[in-house]
């Protein structure tokens, strides 16, 4: 009995020597080949390196076309927009070496024997590629993305109903640059993790002048003056074309408190590529055809309206004729480079011009904060050049019937909500002729 029990012994001892020694092999087998190869069951994306090692993986990985890796696209976005590329677009490519020496990383821990595990489990292991993109590519795509990002700062706007009193106020935005290098190096990054949604750096700059906090503040939506002014019976269409294209420009302006307004500045080169066309300018002392003829009805309209809200007024010049379509003595001449009608806004908050320019009249209305003045003309004071050379009171009979310079003055009342004077303004004028009949030379014919 004993001797049963003695060869029993031993023989557990032989099985647990030969197991632990079976298990030892197997532990050292396993542990110099799987140092260097990568686990069963492993995964770059879809690409299975199962087994190998480094450089076997890479080679593989080498030789494995992108659609294989990357199904789906590359996405640039901002805030409120984005731009989708397929892979191929922007020369995305895998970056090997380090795809590869992390995933190594990651299935090889320190600890023996939880790679162990791992590699016993029955569940797969799928690791990311990096990946990266073609610079060249991606720059020239970048640029043409640019042409929908770049854009200046644009103003506060408002968009006002006259008939209903209603308005809407529009936001401001301010310069929108896409910093393409910065891009470029924000999608390598995001690439390189694995991350296919690329923010689009844009750089913003140049604040708006109008903002929609001012605006909504003091909404320039109460009517402060008017004017309108009407064509004569022998304008032409190419002076009503020019007069309708100012109107258009300076239409829905917008000036704030102290800001000045100059007409010259807003209207800009007479060119036949900003759309002028040529119609009768006094010049010389005659009425020659000019790109931008009819122009200074423009400012003498304008004027008239903003004097009737009480602007200050820093420069005004008359005609050196005077014809019968504009208010006597009140009429403003416009040229670029030459004279300009040209004001402030005293009012304190911020105006809105319009303008109406139809083929029979021009029309003129300020819009701003209610200021409680009004404003009034009394009819010109009319003086003659007499032959001695002095000026004399007259009538306009006489000043039509002679041919002879003359010059007016109208005095212009500003009253408070009360009724009470508060200025009082002298505007004079000098003209070399009333030119309302043939008296004034023509140079040359206006083309038709």
């Amino acid at each position: 009995m004993n001797n049963y029990f003695g060869l029993l012994k031993k023989t557990l001892i032989a099985v647990a020597l030969f197991s632990i020694s079976a298990a030892a092999i197997f532990l050292a087998v396993d542990f110099f080949k799987s140092k260097d190869a990568f686990p069963p069951k492993t995964y770059i994306c879809k690409i299975d390196i199962s087994s190998l090692n480094k450089e076997d993986a890479k080679t593989k990985l080498r030789q494995t076309p992108i659609f294989k890796l990357l199904s789906f696209p590359v996405i640039f976005q901002s805030a409120n927009e984005t731009f989708t590329f397929s892979p191929e677009e922007l020369g995305v490519s895998v970056l090997v070496d380090e795809t590869i020496d992390s995933a190594f990383d990651l299935t090889h821990n320190k600890n023996y024997f939880k790679d162990l595990k791992t590699r016993l489990s029955t569940f797969k292991t799928i690791l990311p590629a990096k990946f990266t993109l073609d610079e060249f590519l991606a720059r020239d795509i970048l640029s043409e993305v640019a042409q929908n990002i770049d854009s200046p700062a644009k103003d506060a706007g408002i968009v006002f109903y006259e008939e209903t009193g209603g308005y809407n106020i529009l936001p401001e935005h301010s310069a929108r640059t896409l910093k393409i290098d910065e891009t470029i190096s924000a999608a390598k990054s995001s690439l390189a993790e694995g991350n296919f949604t690329v923010p689009l750096i844009i750089n913003y700059s140049d604040q708006p002048r109008i903002t929609e906090k001012v605006l909504r503040s003091a909404p320039p939506v109460f009517r402060l003056s008017a004017y309108t002014t009407f064509y004569g019976s022998h304008d032409s269409p190419n002076r009503i074309h020019n007069i309708k294209l100012i109107a258009s420009w300076v239409d829905n302006t917008i000036l704030l408190a102290d800001e000045v307004f100059s007409l010259t500045e807003k209207i800009g080169s007479f060119t036949p590529e900003r759309g002028f066309k040529e119609a009768y300018v006094i010049l010389g002392g005659a009425l020659v055809p000019q790109l931008g003829g009819g122009t200074c009805q423009i400012g003498t309209t304008l004027f008239n309206a903003v004097s009737l809200a009480d602007f200050e007024i820093i420069s005004r010049r008359n005609h050196s004729f005077y014809f019968n379509i504009y208010p006597l003595g009140r009429d403003a001449a416009v040229y670029p480079g030459q004279v300009d009608v040209k004001f402030k806004n005293n009012t304190g908050h911020p105006i809105l011009i319009k303008t109406i320019a139809n083929n029979k009249q021009l029309s003129f209305r300020i819009f701003g904060t209610p200021t409680g003045k009004t404003v009034d003309f009394s009819p010109p004071s009319i003086y003659i050049l007499d032959y001695s050379g002095s000026f004399r009171p007259s009538t306009l009979r006489e000043v039509i019937a002679s041919d002879r310079p003359f010059r007016t003055t109208v005095v212009r009342t500003v009253k408070d909500s009360s009724g009470k004077q508060i200025k009082e303004e002298f505007i004079r004028s000098y003209y070399k002729l009333y030119g309302e009949k043939t008296n004034v030379p023509i140079r040359r014919r206006e083309p038709r």
